[in-house]
């Protein structure tokens, strides 16, 4: 099992590789629990990331006295990527994810010394939110608290006509044998300048969302392109899954919903839809936010973390 340290952070990580059923290695990254750890994350990130964009937010919680841990997903990061074009964000059914999420939980987290007496919140940002909600539901149990950072209960396609055409199409690359294709508009390299284009969707923070470039410039093999057809049909079959009428009735954990105010990633009216209501879910919007609340300005980044110390108890 190969061993390295993670970069740079309130107090020194190990990365491991841990080797799935089917041979793919997930990268992994551990701070296991100290004397007076207060409970432990399993941090979940989301589409086409990698756990150093996730740096900051990692060191902010290891500072509030958490041992945490996480991973890289198949097909992102320092994770075996899916086809031999390595720049293709690709999925073959997005069951593999939440397998791989229990298998980290399993090898990683529960060899944690205190994992037994210590809380174990999962916490997940958009695809990652996503692959939560799906663990929590198939795997009950074991697991003390969640939190999902504007999950991807549905991608933002669009409304009326325009949103089912979408669907239409990938489905129908998907089917026709291009799953393996790139999707429409979608790059191979890191683009520097479409980069900076894309902070408006993603955060108004510009220091934070810089150094996104600066670790891929240091690391570029962290780096992965544009999602292929088939990784947006596997996402929509896996949509479909959460966005049945029961899908919330086995999960019966505290959940705490974050959504982002200005959100143009994911549709957010899906998640009120699923969300709201729900027995034991806390649902809040931090008003005029964009996606990526654990990137975004100090002005809706305290909103975030007053909200989840709050429903974490520290």
């Amino acid at each position: 099992m190969t061993k390295e340290n993670f970069p740079d952070l309130h107090r020194r990580g190990q990365i491991t590789y841990v080797t799935m059923p089917d041979g793919m290695k997930l990268r992994t990254a551990s701070w296991p629990s100290e004397e007076d750890s207060r409970g432990i994350i399993v941090l979940v990130n989301g589409y086409r990331e990698y756990m150093e964009k996730y740096a900051e937010f990692i060191s902010d919680f290891l500072k509030r006295g958490f041992a945490l841990y996480s991973l890289d997903h198949r097909g992102q990061g320092l994770s075996s990527r899916l086809l031999p074009d390595k720049m293709k964000c690709h999925a073959t059914n997005f069951d593999f994810f939440i397998s791989d999420l229990h298998e980290v939980i399993l090898t990683n987290v529960m060899s944690d010394a205190r994992a037994k007496i210590l809380p174990i919140y999962l916490v997940g940002h958009s695809m990652g939110g996503h692959i939560c909600l799906r663990y929590l539901h198939d795997f009950p149990g074991g697991i003390d608290k969640a939190v999902v950072m504007a999950p991807m209960i549905d991608m933002n396609l669009g409304r009326g006509v325009a949103r089912n055409f979408l669907k239409f199409i990938i489905r129908f690359f998907s089917r026709i044998g291009l799953r393996e294709a790139f999707s429409f508009g979608q790059k191979t390299g890191f683009p520097k300048e479409r980069h900076f284009i894309k902070e408006q969707l993603l955060t108004h923070d510009k220091e934070r969302y810089a150094v996104e470039a600066q670790v891929i410039e240091k690391t570029p093999g962290l780096y992965v392109g544009g999602a292929t057809f088939g990784w947006l049909d596997s996402a929509l079959d896996s949509i479909q899954k959460i966005q049945k009428a029961d899908f919330m009735a086995p999960i019966s954990v505290p959940l705490l919903a974050v959504l982002a105010g200005d959100d143009q990633v994911v549709d957010s009216q899906a998640s009120r839809a699923i969300l709201s209501d729900q027995e034991g879910v806390t649902l809040v919007t931090i008003k005029d936010a964009r996606h990526e609340i654990y990137r975004e300005s100090d002005l809706y980044r305290d909103q975030l973390w007053q909200k989840m110390a709050k429903f974490l108890n520290f």
